[in-house]
């Protein structure tokens, strides 16, 4: 069984609803919560409902402040087009923002399979897209829908609103979500609803309305008793004013002196008196009450004008603002009853409206026929089945398989995590594919999935490819800004711009479902945005290994945002904002507290590292174990082939004629003759190595980093260019390692560093506090649990009806 959860505004009219659909989940065995500001909400869920509060910290003026807004609602005066304008401003706005944070750590903490968000609190749509997690909606009033058709500027208008609250929650689509793409429950029928061209996505339920019974006092034997016709008059529960007095003071000029029994929902003490004919009560048992009446008037809240039609009761309906107007349309157009201006009409109006749907048979007859269309819509029951059916086909859309594409820079740190990740999804029955732009040893890639390297598209740009990569080993020469620019501007960039042609023609072919691109490889996440493939970012080194630029280097801030809205024009992109990196999830492959993370964004996930590919290269195994002493693993990775030479002849220098075995990630030709105490290969099956190592001298290289810290071992990192010096601020602060940068690398300080770490117990104590972030992070079951998950969010059927 699935669990399910509901968010919802504190408003009745938008609550009850929910109620009865999720006692029809809650009865076919599911779970069932509802996120809500309103503590007493407990008291009216279904049996088996769970409430989950929304709460902050807040100091009793901002708590105040946050809860005016029913207030505000309630008894603001405001008609027409300007009620939309402060509905959004003054109410839906501030209402969703306040709200965001607590959904955000209430779905974290439920983990639902489907989140049900409430259409005006679109905060939960919000949440939902940025945990990854299923959503649909719920429009508890449809003309927010037909505002699209009959309002179009007012409905661009509102939508504007919404993508402005997104931006600023983090989403930067530029399109509303506040109607799931997955699902959309419409709670009426299509033919109440009227005529307009909707996606699948959006289904007809019909009014839900059971299990919204309630006690209170009402004198049944007084309306049973009475001989002639009855109505009821409501203007809803969100009408406060003083406008209130003035309209029941023309109720009460309008019946009187009629035969006619008025059940009037008001406070009883309005007036000092009320006419013999009047029932006047705070509250009344609306859905007991209406089948035993003969009309309805009302003010075209959707909710009231729903149930008297289920009774095939005629009404006449005197709209005051928000989507009353719309709902008192489809009343006139259906035929089902009247309408009057709130405004305007008098006493006399009024009882002529009454008098015509009470005795005109064509009013209820017209009023009979949507009953009945909201009978074969299915009520409760339908909207059970359908969010059952799209849960079910998210489910199907995971067991049959989704499209993954990666796009990978020709830097085996970066594609090496894509590797394991990659096969764990083969392994689950997804497809996969890799893209770059230099020919892979297909030895690499995972059993079941392909490396496309579009080679005719890069026939102009191969020189540029060399010397870009042939100009990484510049970087240990370069100052601070200028290793910005090589990695930026003179690498990342033109990468990108090679790309686009490829990733053109494998898309049109191969379709893919889900984007993944690596960090620096900036072409597949402007690709995937041009092309609105949803998109992930992997990256394999912390986070913000430049730091804050914008605010410690305002001006190469500037610099770095300029030349990504520049490489964005010149593949296509006008939109404003920065696409280089996914804003939906980032998969991190370190830990939040390796990296140094307070505040993380909802869509950077940390799942520490994942296992890397294995590795057959040949290795010399039995000097290795036939050694005593203690084993330093040393390794430069796969770039920064200029200075190796001088670097290991540091390394040789410092432990030729030590008591340790030097373990070198090198190829052996650039020296004649090696010490008899190294053990030296181009290529290492580096991850079988790392448990029987000691230690490790590196350069930051975060493959290696990650590998040493996996496996609880100090390391001597000698940063020399890129993120390395980030890097080794992290190593130092959790005290597992030394840092010496490498222009500064003595032989001496070489030798007695590496002693210390091995002697000194601190460091591979604090190591192996680094090894279990690390493990607990999740590794690759994790980030193969977030790219399904995302897959669920992203990729929902078309297909519901």
């Amino acid at each position: 069984m699935a669990k399910f959860v509901f968010v919802v505004p504190p408003l009745t009219g938008h609550v009850n609803p929910t109620l009865s659909i999720g006692a029809a989940l809650l009865q076919r065995g599911h779970e069932v919560a509802w996120i809500s500001l309103d503590k007493n909400l407990s008291t009216k869920l279904p049996v088996g409902g769970e409430l989950l509060l929304i709460q902050y910290d807040q100091t009793d003026e901002e708590k105040k402040e946050s809860e005016n807004y029913l207030d505000i609602i309630s008894k603001k005066i405001v008609y027409g087009i300007d009620s939309i304008k402060f509905l959004y401003d003054d109410v839906l706005i501030p209402l969703n923002r306040h709200c965001y944070n607590g959904i955000v750590t209430l779905l974290k903490q439920y983990q639902p399979d489907m989140v049900i968000g409430d259409h005006q609190l679109f905060a939960s749509a919000i949440a939902a897209k940025k945990l990854n997690l299923p959503y649909s909606t719920s429009v508890t009033a449809p003309a927010a829908i037909k505002m699209m058709d009959e309002l179009p500027k007012v409905h661009e208008w509102e939508v504007n609103k919404i993508i402005e609250l997104q931006k600023e929650l983090g989403v930067t689509e530029n399109r509303s979500l506040a109607s799931s793409d997955l699902l959309t429950l419409v709670l009426t029928s299509k033919y109440f609803f009227g005529e307009m061209d909707l996606p699948a996505n959006y289904q007809f339920t019909g009014p839900v309305l059971m299990e919204r019974r309630i006690s209170c006092q009402f004198d049944w034997d007084r309306l049973k008793n009475a001989a002639n016709k009855k109505i009821l008059v409501s203007i809803g529960t969100t009408f406060d004013h003083d406008h209130k007095k003035a309209f029941f003071q023309k109720v009460i000029d309008a019946f009187k002196d009629e035969e006619v029994t008025v059940v009037l929902v008001s406070d009883p003490q309005l007036f000092d008196r009320w006419p013999e004919n009047f029932m006047v009560y705070q509250q009344v048992p609306q859905l007991d009450l209406l089948p035993h009446l003969d009309g309805v008037v009302c003010h075209g809240g959707h909710n009231t004008v729903s149930e008297a039609l289920s009774n095939g009761l005629p009404l006449v309906v005197i709209p005051i603002a928000y989507d009353q107007s719309h709902v008192a349309g489809r009343v006139v157009r259906t035929g089902a009853g009247e309408r009057l201006n709130f405004n305007r009409f008098k006493s006399h109006h009024l009882n002529e409206a009454v008098q015509k749907i009470l005795y005109q048979p064509e009013y209820k007859e017209a009023a009979e026929k949507v009953r009945e269309s909201f009978v074969e819509a299915g009520g409760t029951p339908t909207a059970a089945d359908l969010l059952e059916k799209a849960l079910l086909s998210v489910s199907e859309k995971i067991k049959t398989g989704s499209k993954f594409l990666f796009v990978i820079p020709p830097f085996f740190g970066h594609i090496s995590p894509t590797l394991s990740v990659g096969a764990s999804l083969i392994a689950r029955g997804h497809e996969v594919k890799w893209f770059g732009i230099t020919p892979l040893d297909p030895k690499h890639i995972p059993e079941g999935g392909s490396y496309f390297y579009p080679e005719e598209d890069l026939i102009p740009f191969q020189e540029d490819i060399q010397s870009i990569l042939k100009r990484q080993d510049d970087g240990p020469a370069c100052s601070g800004p200028e290793v910005m620019k090589l990695a930026l501007e003179e690498t990342y960039v033109p990468f990108a711009k090679m790309m686009m042609p490829g990733l053109e023609r494998l898309a049109d072919t191969w379709k893919p479902d889900v984007l993944v691109n690596d960090c620096i490889s900036f072409g597949g996440a402007l690709f995937a945005h041009k092309h609105k493939i949803p998109c992930v970012t992997t990256t394999p080194v912390p986070p913000d290994v430049m730091g804050d630029t914008a605010n410690s280097a305002p001006k190469i801030f500037e610099w770095q945002q300029n030349l990504i809205k520049d490489l964005q024009k010149e593949v296509g992109i006008e939109d404003e904002g920065i696409f280089i990196h996914s804003n939906q999830l980032n998969l991190v492959f370190t830990s939040q507290t390796f990296a140094d993370f307070e505040t993380v964004p909802e869509h950077m996930r940390f799942v520490g590292p994942v296992k890397g590919r294995p590795n057959p290269a040949p290795f010399d195994w039995e000097k290795l174990e036939s050694s005593t002493t203690p084993k330093i693993f040393v390794s430069l990775g796969t770039l920064l082939v200029d200075i190796r030479k001088a670097f290991f002849e540091k390394v040789i220098a410092a432990f030729a004629d030590q008591p340790v075995t030097v373990i070198a990630a090198t190829p052996p030709e650039i020296f004649d003759e090696w010490p008899s105490n190294f053990i030296v290969s181009g290529f290492v099956p580096q991850s079988a190595l790392m448990p029987l190592m000691d230690m490790v001298i590196c350069h930051g290289g975060f493959n290696t980093v990650n590998d040493t810290f996996t496996n609880g071992l100090p390391m001597l990192i000698t940063p020399i260019a890129y993120d390395h010096f980030h890097i080794a601020k992290l190593i130092e602060k959790a005290g597992c390692g030394i840092s010496i940068r490498y222009k500064r690398l003595r032989v001496e300080a070489l030798r007695e560093t590496v002693f210390e770490l091995l002697e000194n117990p601190a460091y591979r104590n604090a190591a192996k506090e680094v090894q279990s972030s690390l493990l607990n992070a999740g590794g690759n079951d994790l980030a193969v649990e977030l790219l399904e998950g995302f897959v669920q969010q992203e990729q929902p059927s078309l297909v519901l009806g």
